[in-house]
């Protein structure tokens, strides 16, 4: 249920940063589906739900919407029409998201060789949510931008 407030309280963020309900909700379409993924992927790995899990669990949302929150942000102060409010983006932060990316998914692999379970186990977290963040906020998130071409031109909306 954390994760759910997380998602839920990402949503109320980024509306506000943006001022566009639809930015937001495929926004959290995206942390939505990391969040799906991630429970998805160690649950198939064979992990069950623990203290440690739960802890990495009520934590994943804040994980997940760093670049989705850069994107949308670059994409709601481009100018443009929709190809070109996403090449916009893409073109503003997609090295700086990459790059990010990159760096979190290296700083991981150390824990994966920990003794210490809650360490290996939090690597391992970390670096499925990075991966999955970073698919879902350059695929998922900016494809269904491209896809809907939504207009930025209606206020609030």
């Amino acid at each position: 249920s954390s994760s759910m407030i997380g998602v839920l309280v990402s949503f109320v963020v980024i509306f506000i940063a943006t001022r566009k309900l639809h930015l937001a909700f495929f926004a959290t379409v995206s942390i939505f589906s990391v969040l799906i993924s991630v429970i998805g992927a160690v649950t198939i790995a064979g992990w069950t739900l623990g203290v440690i899990e739960a802890i990495l669990f009520g934590i994943l949302a804040g994980f997940s919407v760093d670049y989705v929150i850069h994107l949308a942000h670059a994409y709601s102060h481009a100018e443009g029409d929709v190809e070109e409010r996403v090449m916009a983006a893409y073109a503003e932060m997609g090295t700086s998201v990459f790059s990010g990316m990159l760096t979190s998914v290296v700083a991981s692999i150390p824990l994966f060789f920990c003794t210490l379970t809650f360490f290996a186990k939090f690597g391992t977290f970390l670096c499925l949510t990075i991966l999955f963040s970073w698919i879902f906020a350059n695929l998922g998130f900016m494809g269904l931008l491209a896809t809907f071409k939504i207009s930025m031109d209606r206020k609030c909306l």
